[in-house]
Order: C-alpha cells, then structure tokens, then sequence
C-alpha cells in the first residue's frame, strides 16, 4: 500500500516539473535577446549564416503581456530585398503561448490610429512559427498541428558563442532536475558535431517534449487564466476590437469601391483591356521572352504554360534569350486582337 506521504510527493514533483514548462512569452521576456543568431542546422543545407533578430518590442494588441519579435530571414544577402526584408512574429494564444506566429497587424495606419492593433488570424497565417528554448531558436514551417510541422531552421543564440557562458562550460549547482534542465541536457546529446545540430534528434528530443507539455498546460493554464474577471475583461476588449477592425475594413473598402473615383477607374480598366491589350499564352515546350522588336531590347519572361499581358497595338515577336539584340520572331499583328489573346505554340 503506497503511503500518504509518498502519494503527496509523487504529486509534488509532478506539479513542480510541469510549472517548470514556461510559455514563449516568459522564455522572450527572461532569455532572449536581439543579434545574429547562427544557423546550426538546415532542413534544406542550402543557408549556413545567420538570421537576425532586429527587434523585440511589445505586442501592441497585449501591452506588458507579450511580444511582437521581428526577424530578418537574410540580413547578409547580396539583393537589398532580401537583405531588409522584415518578419513579425506574434503569440498564438492570449495567455499561455506555445508559439510565436508569423503574421502582421491588421488595416492601414488609418484604421489603427482608431480601431487599435489587432493581429491578422486566419487561414493566411500560422504556416511559419518560431519555438525559443534554451539557446535555441526553432524556425519552423508547414504547421498543422503541434505534432504535424516541419523545422526549417534550427539557430543559436549570440549568448552562447562565447565559450566560457554556454551550457556545456559553466557547472551547474546540483539541484532538482527540472523540465528546462532535462531539456539542456537532451540538447548536448542532440548535437551532431561542432557547431552543428541534428534535426531530427532535436525534435524528438528537445522541440517536441516542449510542445507536448507546453500545449497541455496551455490547456490548463487558461482554464484557470479566465476564471479572473480582469482577464474576462481583457479577452472580451481583443473580441471586441476584432470585430470592430473587421468591420472596419469592410466599411472602408465598400467606401472605395462604391466611390464614383473607383468606379471610373473600372471603367478605364475596362476599356484598357478590350482596347490596349493583349493576353499572350505560351503553349511551347520552353521559356520565351516577348517583346515589340525584331530583335531583344525590352522583354517579358513567360514561362511554359505562363501568360503576360502585351500591348496591341504594336507587333509582338518572341525570342529564346533576353539578352539584348537576340534575334525575334514575329508572331502577332499590330490591332488584330486587341481585348483578346494570342499564343505561341
């Protein structure tokens, strides 16, 4: 027969390890930091630099609760777009987030000024998320669920690449193994090499652990989280204003397509396309590139299968290059099918 004293123990340690699971706001707000995070393992093996965290501020539709971080994916490419392209990551849950979703605020800076900051939801977000635990940021991609998803990228944190402050360097005081110290530990045997991780050891045993436990607690934490009538209020104000945005935006746009404005540009639109225009198809077995000399100059690139839309009012010739002078190849007639289509067989 197992005794009182030891059924209080087991049930103690239990309740001690899973407070011990943090949610991605707490992790945020005690453990990271902005800076080059180096990439350590890629599910492609096409990207070994680093991505940058070039933000952390506060989730404008939360205050003082959770985060808006912003990423960029590239900070060292070659091309400026992708260099200064920009990712906002925001809480996928009011109280307890698991992740950190990639997503942005809705409407324009109108709007915001006076609905509020509301965060889009919806079937265009949630594919790319982000996981922060220990060192570690986990890129992830695909999402369907917390056990269907895939890692994209896994990367650590500036902190530790100083050798004398990371996990494997400093003795740790002998105290009661955690949840968090259990995940430190699977995270040495995760790794593959110097510098580098396994995926698949560190979602079996790092990532997934976390979600398993953190999604339970999710669960369980709110329960309790909006019981208290200032987080009822709290919840009942972010409905509130969702509803407002969403109404919002619908107001405005109906505003500007039911404007005179609006609909005289339909108008021209519309005279454009059965006046000025023409649809090219390409049909053939390989990319062509169209243009209105008989030799390359200024081109369109369209792919097999692929469409452009041409002006008609001039001869159009295709070539096989868009280097400058390659020889074209007439195949339509200035005017003879304005409003309609030609194709390139």
């Amino acid at each position: 027969m197992i005794r009182p004293l030891l059924i209080a123990f087991i049930l103690l340690s239990f309740n001690s390890n899973a407070q011990d699971v943090k949610n991605q706001s707490e992790i945020i707000r005690n453990n990271v930091s902005k800076g080059d995070y180096k990439i350590v393992a890629d599910l492609y093996n096409s990207h070994r630099g680093v991505a940058n965290i070039s933000d952390i501020k506060f989730d404008k539709n939360q205050p003082n609760m959770h985060f808006e971080v912003t990423i960029k994916k590239y900070p060292n490419h070659a091309r400026e777009s992708d260099r200064n392209a920009i990712h906002q990551y925001f809480p996928d849950h009011i109280a307890f987030p698991v992740t950190y979703i990639s997503s942005a605020y809705e409407g324009n800076k109108k709007l915001q000024e006076k609905v509020g900051y509301v965060v889009r939801e919806g079937r265009s977000v949630g594919d790319d998320r982000i996981v922060f635990i220990d060192n570690y940021l986990f890129m992830l991609q695909n999402w369907k669920s917390k056990d269907d998803y895939e890692i994209r990228w896994i990367l650590k944190a500036p902190k530790a690449e100083n050798g004398d402050n990371t996990e494997e360097n400093v003795k740790p005081k002998k105290k009661k193994k955690g949840f968090f110290k259990s995940l430190k530990d699977k995270v040495k045997k995760a790794k593959s090499g110097a510098g580098s991780v396994s995926i698949e050891k560190m979602k079996a045993e790092v990532l997934q652990p976390y979600l398993d436990k953190a999604t339970k607690k999710q669960q369980d934490f709110y329960q309790t989280w909006i019981k208290k009538s200032e987080n009822k209020k709290t919840k009942k104000y972010l409905d509130d204003k969702r509803a407002l945005m969403t109404k919002a935006i619908k107001q405005y746009n109906d505003d500007i397509f039911n404007s005179p404005e609006y609909q005289r540009m339909l108008a021209y639109q519309k005279w454009i396309d059965n006046n000025i225009n023409v649809t090219v198809y390409n049909k053939s077995d390989r990319t062509v590139w169209v243009g209105s000399s008989s030799s390359a100059f200024i081109t369109s690139k369209i792919e097999v299968g692929g469409s452009s839309t041409q002006t008609c009012t001039s001869d159009l010739y295709y070539y096989y290059s868009d280097t400058k002078g390659s020889k074209g190849y007439k195949f339509y007639t200035a005017n003879s099918a304005c409003g309609s289509s030609a194709t390139i067989n």
